[in-house]
Formats: C-alpha cells, sequence, structure tokens
C-alpha cells in the first residue's frame, strides 16, 4: 500500500506473481494477522505516544491544553520559537549536502560490464521515481518520529512489461514486530502498513469480496495507532463509510508472504513476489531507525531536544510577562480598590488615588530586574543547547574570519553527533538500491530502452533484453539480458559528481587567486555554471583572434623573405670564394685580361637579384604589417570586450548561487 492509499490498487499485482483471493494456501489466519498488529499497539505504547508528541514539535504545537488555559488564565502569552523544527530541517539539510550516486562495482574483472549495466538501471529507476525528492523527506521522517522507508510495488506496465515503483511509507500507519531492535528491522518476523479507506473503494479494488468488506465497516476500529490526524478525518465522520484495511508482510516457513485483510476477512494472500540478490523472498518494506533505546523503542532527535526547547518557550514566555506586568507592594489600607490600582497601574498614563502623605511608603513597585536578568540568562543556554545540538553553525559551514581547513575541523567535530544516524541511513540507502536492482533482474523480461542522463545534462540511452542476430552463427542473441545477468557485483555510492566538480572549482579558484596560473577554459569546464553556457564560452574561446590570426601571416612572410634574403648572400660568397681560388691563365694569341668565367658572372648577377628582391619583399611585408595593424585595431578591441563581459557574467553568476 502506497501513501496514496488502497484507493489506486496498485499496492498488489496478480501479474507480479501474487497468489488470486481465492488461492487456497496454509499462510496466516485473520486472527494471526489481527494479534501481530494487536502485539505492536500494546507493546509500543510508549514510542506511539512519544511519536505523535514528536510530530506535534516539529510542526510547533509545543504547549499543552493544560499549559495555554493557565497561561490565558493568568494572562500570559503563549510564545512559541520552533528551534526543534529548524534543527530537523538542518539534518535534511545536511543529508542532502553528502548525497551521493549508486554505483555497482564489479568483485571479478568479468563482471565489470555488468557492474556498469546495474549501475544505469539503478540510476535510472531512482531517476524515474523522483528520488531525489522523496529520499529528504524519508530522512526527515526517521529525524522526527525514529524511522522511515519505502515500499516496493509492481504494477503491470502500458506495454505488456512490469513496472516497478517505490512509495514513501507513512511512519503513523507503520507497524512491526516488537520485538525487532536492529536499525534496518532486519531481526523483525513482520511488518505491514494500515491505512482507512471508503468502502466504495475497496470494493472496486476488490469486487468479489464486495459483502465481506461492507460487514467490515465497524471491525478493525482497534487496528490503529490512533494518530492525529486520523481522529480528525476519519473518526466519527457519520457521513463516510470506511473500512480499516491492513497490508501485512510476514516470514512464514523461511518465506516471505504478505496478506491483506480486514477486521472481519483476509481480502488476498500469497508468497513474496520479490527476491534479493541470492534468490530468495525478500520484504516489500525497506526500512531504517535513527535510534533505538535500552526498550527497544525506536525514537528521533527530538527526544533529547525537547526539554530545552520547553524551556526556552517558558522563559521566554515568562520574560515578556515580566515585562508586559508590574508587582505592586501596597500597604494595607492605602487603597480602596486594589482591582482598580492594577488596571490603572498597567496603563501608561494611569491615575492611582492613594492618600495623603509619602507614596513611596503606601505604594510601589517591586523591582524584579534580578529576576528578569535571570529569566534571559537561563534562556540564553537553553539556546546555546538547542544550537549546539546536531548540525551547527560550523557543521554547515556559517562561520566568519575562519580558513578552509579550521571550518572543515569543526565540521568534523560537529558531525560526530550525527554519525549513527548518517551510518544508518546510508545502509538503508544501498539495501534500496538492491532491492530494486533485484526487482528490475526479476520483473524486467520485455525489451526497452533506459535513459541515463550524465553530469553535463547528455542522455545516454541504454538497451535491456534486446535481441539481435549473431553475425557468426546467425541465431539470435540476447543483449544486456537483466534477468541472466550475473549478480557477483557489490552495489556501493560514488562521490557525487555535481560536489567534487564544485570542491575542485573552489580549490582552483583560491589557487589562482594567489597568483597560480590556471587555464581560463579549465575553471569554466569545472564551474557551476549550465552546459549551454559553458559550451558557449569554450567555443568563442577555443575561435582564432582574426588580428593574431594575420599578424602570424605576416611574420611568417617575413621570415621567407629573410631567408631568401640569406640563400642570396650565400650564393654570392661561394662564388667569391670560388673566383679567388682559380687562378686566371693567360691564352696565346690573346692580350691578359681578368674576367670571371661565364657561369660565375652568371651565378653573381642571380646572386644580386635574389638579394633585391629578398629586400623588396621584406619591405613590403613591414608596410603590409602596419597596413592590417591599423585596420584590425579595432576587431581587437571589440573581442577583448567580449571576453571581459564573459568573465563578467561568470562572476556575477557565482556571486548569486553563493
Amino acid at each position: 500500500m502506497n501513501q496514496t492509499g488502497y484507493e489506486q490498487g496498485s499496492s498488489i499485482n496478480t501479474a507480479a506473481g501474487a497468489a488470486t483471493p481465492d488461492a487456497k494456501t496454509d499462510l496466516w489466519a485473520l486472527e494471526k494477522c489481527k494479534k501481530a498488529y494487536l502485539d505492536y499497539l500494546g507493546s509500543k505504547t510508549d514510542e506511539i505516544d512519544e511519536q505523535k508528541n514528536a510530530r506535534r514539535y516539529y510542526h510547533g504545537a509545543q504547549w499543552t491544553d493544560e499549559q495555554i488555559k493557565a497561561l490565558n488564565k493568568r494572562k500570559q502569552p503563549v510564545v512559541t520559537f520552533n528551534r526543534v523544527g529548524r534543527k530537523i530541517d538542518g539534518v535534511v539539510g545536511l543529508i542532502e549536502r553528502l548525497r551521493q550516486d549508486p554505483r555497482a562495482y564489479a568483485r571479478t574483472p568479468k563482471h565489470e560490464e555488468g557492474a556498469d549495466l546495474a549501475t544505469a538501471v539503478i540510476r535510472y529507476m531512482l531517476d524515474e521515481q523522483n528520488w531525489k525528492a522523496k529520499s529528504p523527506e524519508i530522512a526527515r521522517d526517521a529525524a522526527i518520529e525514529g524511522y522511515g522507508g519505502i515500499e516496493v510495488e509492481i504494477s503491470q506496465g502500458d506495454q505488456g512489461d512490469n513496472e516497478i515503483s517505490f512509495e514513501i511509507v507513512e511512519p503513523d500507519s507503520f507497524f512491526y514486530d516488537p520485538r525487532s531492535f536492529r536499525s534496518d528491522f532486519s531481526d523483525a518476523r513482520y511488518m505491514g502498513v494500515g491505512k482507512w479507506l471508503d468502502v466504495e473503494a475497496a470494493i472496486e479494488m476488490f469486487p468479489d469480496k464486495a459483502d465481506d468488506l461492507r460487514s467490515s465497516i465497524d471491525e478493525g476500529t482497534e487496528l490503529t495507532s490512533s494518530p492525529d490526524r486520523d481522529n480528525k478525518w476519519y473518526s466519527e465522520s457519520g457521513k463516510r463509510k470506511l473500512v480499516r484495511m491492513v497490508d501485512i508482510w510476514y516470514r512464514h516457513k523461511g518465506k516471505w508472504c504478505w496478506t491483506i485483510f480486514t477486521g472481519s476477512t483476509v481480502l488476498m494472500q500469497g508468497e513474496s513476489y520479490l527476491f534479493d540478490e541470492k534468490n530468495k523472498t525478500a520484504c516489500k518494506f525497506v526500512m531504517f531507525s535513527a535510534n533505538i533505546d535500552q526498550d527497544g523503542d525506536r525514537y528521533g532527535f527530538i527526544r533529547n531536544m525537547r526539554s530545552a526547547q520547553d524551556e526556552y518557550n517558558a522563559r521566554r514566555s515568562r520574560a515578556l510577562f515580566m515585562l508586559q506586568s508590574r508587582r505592586l507592594i501596597v500597604s494595607q489600607g492605602a487603597v480602596d480598590d486594589i482591582e482598580k490600582v492594577r488596571s490603572e497601574w498597567a496603563r501608561p498614563d494611569g491615575v492611582v488615588e492613594v492618600p495623603a502623605g509619602n507614596v513611596n511608603d503606601t505604594i510601589k513597585a517591586d523591582d524584579q530586574q534580578f529576576d528578569f536578568a535571570g529569566q534571559l540568562k537561563l534562556m540564553e543556554n537553553a539556546i546555546s543547547e538547542l544550537e549546539n545540538y546536531g548540525p551547527n553553525q560550523a557543521l554547515v559551514g556559517d562561520v566568519q574570519n575562519q580558513s578552509g581547513r579550521a571550518i572543515q575541523l569543526l565540521q568534523q567535530a560537529g558531525m560526530a553527533e550525527l554519525g549513527p544516524y548518517i551510518l544508518s541511513y546510508r545502509g538503508w540507502k544501498l539495501r534500496v538500491y538492491r532491492a530494486l536492482f533485484g526487482a528490475a533482474q526479476r520483473h524486467w523480461s520485455a525489451e526497452r530502452w533506459i535513459r541515463v542522463t550524465d553530469d553535463e545534462g547528455l542522455a545516454q540511452f541504454v538497451r535491456i533484453n534486446g535481441v539481435e542476430v549473431d553475425p557468426v552463427t546467425g541465431m539470435p542473441s540476447m543483449v544486456n539480458a537483466l534477468g541472466s545477468l550475473d549478480v557477483d557485483i557489490i552495489v556501493d555510492e560514488s562521490a557525487d559528481a555535481i560536489n567534487m566538480q564544485a570542491d575542485a572549482y573552489d580549490t582552483l579558484t583560491v589557487m589562482a587567486g594567489k597568483g597560480t596560473q590556471i587555464p581560463p577554459n579549465v575553471l569554466i569546464e569545472l564551474s557551476p555554471l549550465q552546459y549551454s553556457v559553458k559550451k558557449k564560452l569554450l567555443d568563442m574561446m577555443s575561435q582564432p583572434d582574426p588580428a593574431k590570426q594575420k599578424a602570424a601571416e605576416i611574420e611568417l612572410a617575413g621570415a621567407a623573405a629573410k631567408v631568401d634574403e640569406t640563400k642570396s648572400k650565400t650564393a654570392l660568397n661561394m662564388a667569391n670564394a670560388q673566383q679567388a681560388v682559380t687562378p686566371d691563365m693567360p691564352q696565346p694569341g690573346k692580350p691578359e685580361k681578368f674576367e670571371l668565367p661565364p657561369e660565375l658572372q652568371m651565378a653573381q648577377a642571380m646572386a644580386d637579384i635574389n638579394e633585391t628582391n629578398a629586400s623588396a619583399l621584406h619591405k613590403r611585408s613591414q608596410a603590409f604589417k602596419t597596413d592590417m595593424d591599423t585596420t584590425l585595431a579595432p576587431q581587437q578591441a571589440a573581442h577583448r570586450r567580449q571576453v571581459d563581459f564573459a568573465a563578467l557574467d561568470q562572476r556575477e553568476d557565482q556571486q548569486q548561487e553563493s
């Protein structure tokens, strides 16, 4: 039965392997089921009363009716400063800050692929069931009531395959084996929920039990812990015909079984349709406790804060009453009407008529400064006790003028008080992950695609129970067959990717502030910006600067001209050297003439031409560079302004988020 009551009819589904209402079994009889519920109600009276009181304290109802009547009689204000509720919300907020993502790890190398598939399946199921909204509410229930948890449901899907869901268990409708004392309820022989339901809605769920349901209207009224909301909405309604319906799960002959019953009849029962990783039947209720006392009663944080909260309210009310009133000392016979004097003295412009003589000797106000100061001092002690319990300013990081290391040490010390609760909550989450994956292995048989969102908001699609043709054998084969997947994996939690990214960004920001050169694209990649904004900024930074690109081309052209000039000078030097080592011999019949050979003259001429061309090209390059610098100057200034604006927007977003 989920939190919306039996009216949806999604609690038990025969398609999920449950027995039909007419099935003949040797499971628990009606009287045994009722006795189990009544044993809980009789043995856990103190726990149930404390839960009711804890719910009232969290919601600010911290004065009893007798106390309010007494305060009203003496005209003392009823003051309530609900610091208990703030503390509980602080616990839930801290749990969310420590949130981690589920992760399946393989025990052996051959199971790595199966572990990745299990991780994808678990995260998909959590996203589909709005886990991020439900888990904080369950953490709050456990902090207030003493326990919280979920119930796993199997229902018929629209595509013929079973769907898996889970709903929050309302603590005021939950009952369990009173002899159980472990925080994970692993030693409980039975547990279940009971709720009121309109008879007509119950008949829609069980049409073949219509007569039995109508006869159950006046039956089973004792099967309830009588929470405040039931007393307000369901008791003595007159116009509404209600039936008390109970869903109990219990161990029977080594297996988990279930029965749905009213005060007079069994509606449906059968063996569990859920299994664990060892292929043993499992209970659909996955619960955990915050604290367990010496008597085996489960309780939340309010037990240890209630006394300080009462003292704070009482002393605050008393101090305000003392400021608003005066205590008079009147000589006997000094006034005719005491009540008239009391009324006039309380007025800012009141007039008190006394006999002639010294007024201070006949009527005066008693000095209550000492009493008032004492009330304030004790009230401060109560405030300090409430502030230092559980999440304090150091634990949430709200400490001024402290270094990061000092804040971290204070947080570790403050978190020690919540250690058992956090460990119990974390263990419960791991059991939820295993329960959901086990249900998926058993009840997901048809082909489906699951959508998993990664850290950057991009969707990844994973195929489950697909059928493909083997290219080697030509036979159809299963792809990611979830039911046949080896379950030799360890379900754990890995650090939340978003929190790790934020921590890395904070560290690099501090380093950059101290002068360390951090690439801008690294800071943008780790910054707490939307993925689309990150991508836009990174694309802008990856685009080449037109001015720098043109300048690089000019520099390359100038370098090429210098190379040509060097080559020409080298050729000229080689020609001069060859002329120096080759003697000019006179030829017979001809006058002596000192001329270079034709090949050397040609080489010298080519060298002169190359040197001239290189010099001209170099001059043209210098002129072109000057012209381009002048032309591109406005574009460079505009590009720098875009980069500055992007950096300014990033800093403003960070300031708003902080």
